[in-house]
C-alpha cells in the first residue's frame, strides 16, 4: 500500500472520530438522542453504515485510480448517488413515518453530508496527487 493512501486514510479516520465524537456531545447534551431512538435509531448505527460506505468508496476510488485514471470522476460521481441513494434506503423507514420530527431529519442530513465531504476529500486527493 503507498503511503500517501494510508496518510489520506488515516486522516480521513481521524476526523471521521472528532466529528462522531462532537456529534455524539451535542446529541446528548441537548437530549436529541430521544428523537433517534424513538424511530429505532442511535447515532451510532448511522456512523456505522457511513463508515463502512466511505471505506467501501475508499478503496473503490484508490483501486480504480489506476485502471480508469480518466474516469475517475464519473465513478465519483457514481458513488455519491449510490451512497445517497443507499443512505436514504437505511431510513426511509423513519423518515416516511408520520411520527418523525426535524431533528432527527436534521441528524440524518449532518451525517450525511459530513459522510460525504470525506468522500469528496478522498476524491480530490486522489484527482490532485502527481503521478510520478
Amino acid at each position: 500500500m503507498e503511503k500517501g493512501i494510508i496518510k489520506v486514510g488515516l486522516q480521513l479516520l481521524i476526523a471521521f472520530i472528532v466529528v462522531f465524537t462532537l456529534h455524539y456531545v451535542i446529541v446528548a447534551l441537548t437530549s436529541s438522542s430521544e428523537s433517534l431512538t424513538s424511530m429505532g435509531f442511535t447515532l451510532e448505527k448511522f456512523y456505522a453504515f457511513e463508515v463502512l460506505f466511505s471505506v467501501i468508496t475508499f478503496f473503490a476510488l484508490y483501486g480504480i485510480k489506476n485502471s480508469l485514471p480518466d474516469n475517475l470522476g464519473f465513478v465519483f460521481l457514481g458513488l455519491i448517488t449510490l451512497r445517497l441513494i443507499a443512505s436514504y434506503l437505511y431510513a426511509q423507514e423513519a423518515l416516511n413515518s408520520e411520527q418523525v420530527d426535524e431533528i432527527f431529519k436534521y441528524n440524518f442530513l449532518a451525517i450525511v453530508l459530513i459522510f460525504l465531504a470525506g468522500d469528496a476529500f478522498v476524491a480530490y486527493n486522489i484527482l490532485n496527487k502527481k503521478n510520478t
